[in-house]
């Protein structure tokens, strides 16, 4: 059983590995115009990214959400976390089997909690950065005035109370 744990934690590394490439790969191809950026799309309400598509993409595959709005250290991160967490989950749970001490049972159950808990705020920020995807450049884009494009504009607020 150990061992079918470990080669399901090392398939699930390999597979976020190859998704992290892929995602990298494409960036690098489709992003050689940098020029061509929908301005329209980024100053509307509508998100540029798919809010629910990239929970979704999460929930399937913790860090894939990450991935898909571009944030691929994060992605790797919250799936390395939440890998260790599911490997900590099995060992404990496997240790509990052999021995019946009941430390490990309760080990493998404050573990659930922490993957949990990861889990959902991997959902969270998936669905934060899909819909905030683009604000950066929408705000450079929004404080650059016509026909100025290297000066920057500077806005003061003073509020007294």
């Amino acid at each position: 059983m150990k061992k079918k744990a470990s080669h399901i934690v090392l398939a699930f590394y390999c597979v976020i590995l190859i998704v992290n490439v892929g995602a990298i790969a494409k960036e690098n191809v489709f992003s050689a115009n940098p020029a061509a950026i929908d301005t329209a799309r980024l100053l509307s309400d509508k998100p540029v990214k798919s809010p629910w598509g990239a929970v979704l993409r999460s929930a399937v595959l913790p860090g894939w959400g990450q991935v898909y709005n571009k944030k691929y250290i994060k992605g790797v991160f919250a799936a390395s976390l939440d890998g260790v967490l599911f490997s900590q989950i099995l060992h404990n749970q496997n240790q509990w089997e052999k021995t019946g001490d009941r430390n490990f049972f309760n080990r493998r159950n404050d573990f659930y909690w922490y993957f949990g808990i990861s889990y959902l705020l991997t959902l969270v920020d998936a669905y934060v950065d899909a819909y905030l995807f683009g604000f950066n450049k929408a705000m450079d884009i929004g404080l650059s005035p016509p026909g100025r494009g290297d000066k920057p504009v500077m806005l003061t607020v003073q509020i007294t109370l």
